[in-house]
């Protein structure tokens, strides 16, 4: 047998579906474990038509993990978007540089061109699969096959919807909004309230300070929580045939603070500095009698370096490493500023983070967190593609203590985004387990690892092993099997 190729090739595109029943697995997979584990997937089938397009721009798989009785059945389909149809029936890309429909082929410039490779997530019985420049795309959540776009039976009027809506575990109800509401480059922002049978109860239009991307939003029991970048973008910018987003360093950081049950007039708007205007991701959010506290990771500059500056400088690396911050909104002041405070920092954080979701909206103790940990053995055969390309631990903070805990896979794996799992409904906050897919860049392969979240220095409780390497995941999502029942295969 040759030897196995180096890490690099591990990011090839996979191009393929696949099922595989009864995985491997390694260790003792708990008895609370049951359920459906559902991934986000990037995958481009097609070279790209532009060498400097950026991995966003690849077609979207979903993954289904699921969960019964100590066995793990895996599945993985495309999501027949109108692009991945209207490309395999070309046999090559047609669609162009990220969101810029300048520059994709004549013949499909009125299609859209959402990927639906970010987020996927289960409200009112439907999967949906999300990307912020389209509509959702609804998934059989047992068969994984297309049924297409949704607007919630024609209540969802905006031309697109986030990535990152909130499900509120207290009423059930889906919280979404979505930003260049009526097109590219429109400065209007969407706001909806969606019940857990899946009808729009509320809808709130209004105006942003700046036409910027707002990947991720967070929720209280009462407001929403919409903070602008300085990601941003113009008609001249694609125009001249460019991608769709560019870092502006002098673009300040808004936050509109949006009453849920409220209207346009309810609108409050927090204004920052420029210092505070990447924030991708959010953590959590909750009121405190009148104010609101928002959690995130938030880096002083572009982090994306798929994206170019405006002024056409590099991006400086000592200002754009996110620290985790606590941002305070007074509602009874008649300030528009915020109050910061830096919780963690002086780590290699990045944005990816998540929360014990039965806390979501309201004050939560721990965070979890992909990282990228220098102090980690690495394997110096894999060195390089650990210390750019990929993430090598999963962490734990504690926002009451500082306390920090961390799980590293091993010296050669790189880790994707992690999932909390409650070990029951009632189990304290953070009482569960992590899982998420580790991919082994010695080995050519990924699995599945479930690790206790109290203990994540312990290691791995087991690993659930498959015969290749997945496509590279964006998000995942947990759904309990009392609450998406299935039979197994």
């Amino acid at each position: 047998m040759s030897s196995p190729s180096r890490g690099n090739d591990f990011f090839t595109p996979m191009r393929f579906e696949a099922e595989v029943l009864d995985c491997e697995v390694e260790g003792s997979l708990p008895a609370a474990l049951q359920g459906t584990f559902f991934r986000s997937c990037a995958d481009r089938r097609f070279s790209p038509l532009y060498s400097d397009d950026t991995p966003y721009n690849s077609d979207g798989a979903v993954d289904q993990f699921r969960f019964y009785d100590g066995h793990v059945d895996y599945r993985s389909r495309y999501v027949r978007t109108e692009r991945f149809l209207a490309e395999r029936k070309a046999h090559r890309a047609l669609f162009g540089r990220y969101r810029n429909r300048s520059t994709s082929d004549p013949s499909v410039r009125d299609l859209s061109h959402s990927t639906a490779n970010t987020t996927p997530i289960v409200h009112a019985g439907m999967l949906f699969s999300l990307k912020e420049e389209g509509l959702p795309v609804r998934v059989d959540p047992d068969t994984l096959d297309t049924l297409g776009e949704w607007d919630f039976s024609g209540r969802v009027t905006a031309t697109s919807f986030t990535a990152h809506p909130k499900l509120d575990p207290h009423t059930g109800e889906l919280i979404a909004f979505s930003y260049e509401a009526k097109g590219d480059c429109s400065d209007d922002l969407a706001v909806y309230v969606i019940d857990k049978y899946g009808a729009v109860t509320n809808e709130i239009w209004f105006k942003a300070p700046v036409v910027s991307s707002m990947h991720d939003m967070a929720i209280t029991d009462r407001h929403v929580i919409l903070p602008t970048t300085g990601m941003v973008t113009s008609a001249e910018q694609l125009q001249r045939g460019a991608l769709h987003w560019a870092y502006d360093p002098e673009v300040p950081a808004h936050v509109a603070i949006v009453p849920r049950n409220g209207t346009a007039k309810d609108v409050r708007w927090f204004h920052g500095t420029a210092d505070q205007a990447m924030l991708v991701h959010t953590t959590n959010a909750w009121s405190e009698g009148n104010k609101v506290v928002l959690e995130a990771p938030v880096a002083a500059e572009n982090f994306h370096s798929y994206f170019p500056r405006v002024d056409g400088k590099p991006n400086d690396p000592a200002r754009y490493i996110p620290t985790m911050r606590r941002w305070t909104f007074d509602l009874d002041s008649d300030s528009d500023r915020w109050q910061e405070e830096i919780l963690f920092g002086g780590m290699t954080v990045t944005s990816f983070t998540r929360i014990d979701d039965r806390y979501v909206g309201r004050k939560n103790r721990y965070s979890f967190m992909m990282m990228s940990d220098p102090s980690l053995p690495v394997n110096r055969d894999f060195a390089d593609t650990l210390a750019v390309r990929v993430s090598n631990a999963w962490y734990r903070f504690d926002h009451l203590t500082g306390g920090i805990d961390k799980f590293s896979p091993g010296d050669s794996h790189g880790v994707s985004e992690m999932q909390f799992v409650p070990r029951s409904p009632t189990a304290p906050e953070g009482d569960g387990y992590l899982i998420g897919v580790v991919n082994d860049f010695r080995a050519l392969r990924s699995e599945l690892v479930v690790v206790d979240a109290m203990d994540l220095a312990a290691g791995a409780l087991a690993r659930v092993k498959l015969p290749f390497r997945l496509h590279m995941q964006v998000h995942g999502w947990w759904v309990p099997r009392a609450v998406l029942p299935f039979e197994p295969r």
